[in-house]
């Protein structure tokens, strides 16, 4: 009797896992039948996938993914032919695929042992997977799904679909076998979509995943391959990241070293001098300008903006001095002009608030000194307006200053 039992037991667990192998075979011959039916697949699979018999088996893993990439290549067929194809499926059933892959080549890996202690591997599936893996990166699929979704307004699932794209290179599988590795072309319009992958991210506030996506274009590859734009664009990016998390250590460690990897961008040093600005280090922010203009002495913008600091902080010689090197450089810039009259303003307003207690010998001899300031103002504020006239903000200085000099015809011939 007890015999009797136990046999029974063994054809019960024997017809379980048959049963199970037959929903392997059945999901793939509904997923690679003439009129596919990737819900019945699905259905099929998912059950080998949980069952103790056979979901630690490449081959089911296998199979799980290659439902996705018949829906991949049908809906490829389609789009070659000119047929509507539903982009967000297509590129889901992709994402799914690798997902599945990935774990059926790291069950292949892992050898079985024969009786005789030999290792044995399947390297069937493996062979299997590399060339769809590669069509997948060759077809682009996730990116036409990415903007897609971008264009839904998602751009959370855009970023998953981008990003999935430019791992592929990075997949062990691909690692592991750089024959078909070098079928994956780096170019610069990969380097374009893990890009957008970053920003993507970071407008999904995404942050932590934006932060280590866009770092990937300062590896070497990217540097040798991708466009030197979006390099320093996916920088700034970083360094805004840190800023809106306000970890403002991390961003002033990290824009320092952008600071040497992009001497030609002015944009990073200019934040971190805003950075120590805002922060009222004017000191470390004159020592950055210093810095900048020893690497760059002929960049007008880098001695205007030291000559605004100075004058904020008092150093009124100093400024003016900036200043002038800056209009050197360049002339005819309005903006810098008016910084130097708003400069001389500025002095004149500092020193008139400190004759306010003066006795009347002592007022009367600071004033030569006060109105000297704003006289020292005027061509700056003539020149800034007389290059661009229809700027207001310039018209409103000079007028401004027009009334404060009591020079009444020019201040009513600004009159709007």
């Amino acid at each position: 009797m007890k015999k009797s039992i136990f046999l029974a037991a063994l054809v019960l667990i024997s017809a379980g896992c048959f049963a199970q192998k037959a929903n392997v075979s059945k999901a793939r011959s509904l997923a690679d039948a003439e009129t596919p039916d990737y819900a019945g697949a699905r259905a099929a699979i998912a059950e080998a996938l949980q069952n103790d018999e056979t979901k630690d088996q490449a081959n089911t893993w296998y199979v799980a993914g290659f439902i996705g990439y018949k829906e991949f290549d049908n809906g490829n067929i389609k789009r070659q032919i000119g047929q509507n194809v539903d982009i967000n499926s297509w590129g889901a059933a992709v994402y799914e695929s690798l997902d599945y892959w990935t774990k059926a080549y790291d069950m292949a890996m892992v050898p079985t042992y024969d009786k005789k202690g030999r290792a044995k591997y399947d390297t069937r599936t493996p062979k299997s997977i590399l060339p769809k893996v590669v069509e997948y990166f060759q077809f682009q699929p996730l990116i036409a799904a990415g903007f897609t979704a971008y264009e839904n307004n998602n751009p959370s699932l855009a970023y998953d679909m981008f990003i999935a794209h430019c791992n592929i290179p990075e997949m062990k599988m691909m690692q592991d076998n750089p024959e078909e590795a070098a079928k994956l072309l780096r170019d610069s319009s990969f380097y374009t979509c893990l890009y957008y992958a970053g920003r993507f991210a970071y407008e999904a506030e995404r942050y932590d995943e934006a932060v280590a996506t866009l770092k990937r274009m300062n590896s070497e590859h990217a540097n040798a391959n991708a466009l030197r734009k979006e390099i320093i664009y996916a920088n700034e990016y970083i360094y805004q990241i840190y800023m809106e998390q306000k970890d403002t250590v991390a961003a002033v460690d990290f824009i320092k070293g952008c600071i040497d990897l992009f001497p030609e961008e002015p944009w990073f040093m200019q934040n971190l001098i805003n950075l120590y600005i805002n922060s009222g280090q004017e000191e470390k922010a004159i020592e950055y300008l210093d810095i900048a203009i020893a690497r760059e002495p002929n960049v007008g913008q880098y001695y205007n903006s030291k000559g605004s600091i100075l004058a904020r902080v008092g150093r009124f010689d100093e400024s003016f001095k900036a200043f002038e090197q800056a209009i050197a450089i360049e002339p005819n810039n309005a903006l810098f002009l008016e910084t130097l009259g708003f400069a001389y303003v500025d002095l004149g307003n500092k020193l008139n608030d400190d004759a306010a207690y003066y006795d009347a010998k002592e007022y009367a001899k600071a004033k030569v000194e006060i109105d000297k300031a704003f006289q020292n103002a005027l061509p700056y504020f003539e020149k800034a307006y007389e290059l661009e006239p229809d700027n207001y903000d310039y018209k409103r200085s000079l007028r401004s200053l027009y009334y404060r000099l009591g020079m009444n015809d020019k201040y009513e011939a600004l009159a709007d």
